[in-house]
C-alpha cells in the first residue's frame, strides 16, 4: 500500500507531500491544476523514462519519493530477497528517483542505488497505474492474455511456469545446435586455427606464475654485482674490520664488558646489558646469514640469457592469448574444450536432435494443456465480465474471449511460432449494442466503454491481484449520470481488497471516497505552484458543490453535495456488510 508520496521541484510542484489511507482515495481539482503531474511523477518513480523538462524552473534536480508497506504474504518480499535488498517489514519500502539536468539520474530502493530495470521488476508488485495510455494496452493480445491468466489463478500459473521452463531449455538446445551446425568450411577453418593456437601454447609448456618467477630471477641476476658489493660491505661492517677499524659487534662486546664492570655499582644497568647482549647475538646471526648469502651469489650469464629468451617467448604468447601466463593457460583450456566440441560435433548434433524433439513434444503437451485450461477459464471470465458490464449500464453487451492456438502438433513447434507463455493468441471481442456483431475491443469501444470494461476486469481479478495499490487516472472518461454512480460503486468495491487512488472530475465518484484530496494551482512570489490538501467535512462538501455547479456555490448545490456524501456513505456500508456476509 502506498503510505505517502513526496515530490520536490517537479514541474509546477515545489514541494508536495501526501499521506494516503487505505480503501478509496480521491484526488480532484480544476483542469490544469496538476493532477496529471502527480501521475507522471509516479510513472517516473516506478521506472518510467525520465525527462529533464519536468525539473522545476531554476532548480538543479527533481526528487520523487514514495513509502510503501507490504503484506507478509506478498511476492514482493521474495523479490527483495532475490535482489539482495535489505528491508524492515515494519518500515516498508522506500522508492526514490532523482532527475538531474546532466542526465545522471538515480533510482534507489531503501537507499540502495538500483537500475530502472530492477525498479520496474519490483514496482510491478506495488503500484499499478491505469490511465488513458494504459487503457490502450488493453487492445493488445499479449495484455489480454495476461489478464486471462491472472484470472485463471494458481492452476494456470503453474502451467505457465512449466511452459516457460521447457521453452527456455528448448531455446538453449536449439541455439547450441545452430552453433554446432554451422558451415562446414567455416568449421574446418576454425578447427585449423584452434589446433595451431593449441600447439603453439602446448609447445611452450608453460607453468602457472612462471612469468613472475622468471622476472624476479632476472632482476636478481641482472643486479648481482651491486647485490654482492652491498652485502659484502655490510658483512664487513658487522664482522670483519681492516687496520685500525673496529667492527660493530666488537664495539658492542666492549660496551658490554664496560657496563658489566660498573653494574656492580648500580643494579639498574642489568637490563641494559641484557638488551646489548641480545643485540650482539642477533647481529652475529645476521652476519652469518649474509656470509652464506654471499657465497651463494654467482654471476651466470648463460642462465640470464636463457631467462631472457624464455620471457621473449612468453611475451609473444601474451600478445596473442592473455596478459599473463595464467590467462594464457585459461585460454588454452577454453580452446581445447571448443576444439573437442568441434571434433565431436557430429555425435553431439545427433544427441541434440533427439533432445530437441523430446523437448518439442514436452512443450506441446504442456502448452496444449495450458491452452485447454485457458479456453475453459475464458468462458467463466467472459460470463463474469458480462455480469459486471450489466452493473455498469452496458446491459445489452455481449463479450467473448477468443483463444486461438497458433500450432496444432508438436511437429509445428518452432521458436518463431511459439512463446514462453504458450501457443495461444487471445482476443477480447465485444458487442456493446444489440444487433451488432462481436468485434475486437480496439475496433468498437468508445472511451466510456473502454473505461468501464477495464474497471469490470479489475473488479473481477481484484481478489487475486498481487498489486496492492491501483491508481485510476480519470477512469470516468466518457461517462456521467447513472453510469458514474455505478462506476463509483465499483471503485468502492475494489477498494475493499486493494488501496485505490482515483483522480476524477465527477462528483459521483468523489463522493464515494474514504479520503478526499484537493489539488490547486496558486501564484506565490511570481511563481506558479501546485499544492494538495486533504479535505474534511465542510471543505469536502464545498468541493463537491463546485464539481456539481462550477465556481459559484449556492445553498442548493451545497445541500446536494452534502446529500451525495451521505448517500455514498450508506452505499459503502452496504458494500461492507455484503463483504462480511
Amino acid at each position: 500500500m502506498l503510505l505517502n508520496l513526496s515530490i520536490y521541484n517537479f514541474a509546477l510542484i515545489e514541494e508536495l507531500q501526501i499521506d494516503f489511507t487505505g480503501n478509496l482515495n480521491i484526488i480532484t481539482g480544476e483542469t490544469g491544476a496538476g493532477k496529471s503531474i502527480i501521475v507522471k511523477a509516479l510513472q517516473m518513480l516506478l521506472g518510467g523514462r525520465a525527462s529533464t523538462d519536468y525539473i522545476r524552473s531554476g532548480q538543479k534536480k527533481a526528487v520523487i519519493e514514495a513509502n510503501c508497506s507490504i503484506k507478509n504474504d506478498q511476492p514482493v518480499k521474495n523479490k527483495l530477497e532475490q535482489l539482495g535488498i535489505d528491508y524492515d517489514p515494519t518500515e516498508g519500502i522506500i522508492l526514490t528517483r532523482e532527475i538531474t539536468h546532466n542526465g545522471n539520474n538515480c533510482s534507489r530502493i531503501n537507499g540502495r542505488i538500483v537500475t530502472l530495470k530492477v525498479t520496474r521488476e519490483l514496482s510491478q508488485y506495488l503500484i499499478e497505474i491505469h490511465s488513458q495510455h494504459e487503457h490502450q494496452a488493453l487492445f493488445k493480445s499479449q495484455k489480454q492474455l495476461t489478464l486471462l491468466d491472472d484470472f485463471g489463478g494458481k492452476e494456470i500459473s503453474e502451467l505457465l511456469k512449466k511452459t516457460e521452463m521447457i521453452y527456455q531449455r528448448l531455446k538453449k538446445k536449439q541455439e547450441e545446435y545452430t552453433a554446432l551446425n554451422q558451415n562446414e568450411k567455416e568449421k574446418a577453418r576454425r578447427i585449423d586455427l584452434l589446433q595451431f593456437q593449441l600447439d603453439e601454447i602446448e609447445e611452450a609448456d608453460l607453468t602457472a606464475g612462471e612469468d613472475e618467477e622468471l622476472l624476479a630471477e632476472k632482476r636478481r641476476l641482472s643486479n648481482i654485482e651491486e647485490i654482492a658489493e652491498i652485502t659484502g660491505r655490510i658483512y664487513a661492517g658487522l664482522y670483519e674490520s681492516g687496520f685500525e677499524e673496529t667492527v660493530i659487534i666488537d664495539q658492542l662486546n666492549q660496551f658490554v664488558k664496560e657496563l658489566n664492570y660498573i653494574s656492580s655499582f648500580d643494579d639498574e644497568l642489568e637490563s641494559i646489558i641484557e638488551m646489548l647482549e641480545e643485540a650482539v647475538y642477533k647481529l652475529q646471526e645476521a652476519a652469518y646469514q649474509l656470509d652464506d648469502y654471499q657465497h651463494q651469489l654467482e654471476f651466470n650469464p648463460q642462465r640470464l640469457n636463457k631467462i631472457e629468451q624464455r620471457l621473449q617467448l612468453i611475451n609473444k604468447l601474451k600478445r596473442k592469448y592473455g596478459d599473463n601466463v595464467n590467462e594464457i593457460l585459461d585460454y588454452q583450456a577454453e580452446i581445447q574444450s571448443e576444439l573437442d566440441d568441434l571434433l565431436t560435433s557430429e555425435a553431439r548434433l545427433e544427441e541434440l536432435e533427439e533432445e530437441i524433439v523430446k523437448l518439442k513434444e514436452d512443450y506441446f503437451t504442456v502448452a496444449s494443456k495450458l491452452s485447454g485450461l485457458r479456453c475453459k477459464v475464458a468462458e467463466d471470465f467472459a460470463e463474469k465480465i458480462i455480469s459486471e458490464l450489466e452493473d455498469l449500464a452496458m446491459e445489452k453487451s455481449k463479450f467473448e474471449l477468443e483463444v486461438t492456438p497458433m500450432i496444432d502438433s508438436f511437429q509445428e513447434v518452432e521458436l518463431n511460432r511459439i512463446t514462453s507463455y504458450g501457443i495461444d493468441q487471445v482476443e477480447f471481442l465485444i458487442s456493446p449494442n444489440p444487433g451488432e456483431d462481436l468485434k475486437p475491443l480496439a475496433e468498437i469501444a468508445s472511451g466510456g466503454e473502454l473505461s468501464r470494461t477495464m474497471l469490470a476486469i479489475k473488479k473481477i481479478i481484484a481478489e487475486n491481484d498481487e498489486v496492492q495499490t491501483l491508481i485510476f487516472d480519470e477512469v470516468d472518461t466518457g461517462i456521467g449520470g447513472r453510469v458514474a454512480d455505478l462506476v463509483a460503486e465499483k471503485l468502492a468495491i475494489i477498494a475493499q481488497n486493494q488501496q485505490v487512488i482515483s483522480i476524477t472530475h465527477l462528483p459521483q465518484i468523489a463522493s464515494m471516497g474514504d479520503t478526499h484530496y484537493h489539488i490547486s494551482k496558486n501564484m506565490t512570489d511570481g511563481q506558479t505552484k501546485t499544492e494538495v490538501v486533504q479535505l474534511e467535512d465542510k471543505k469536502r462538501i464545498e468541493e463537491l458543490s463546485r464539481m456539481l455547479a462550477g465556481s459559484q456555490l449556492t445553498d442548493a448545490t451545497l445541500e446536494h453535495a452534502d446529500e451525495m456524501i451521505k448517500l455514498a456513505r450508506k452505499k459503502k456500508e452496504t458494500i461492507l456488510e455484503s463483504k462480511i456476509e
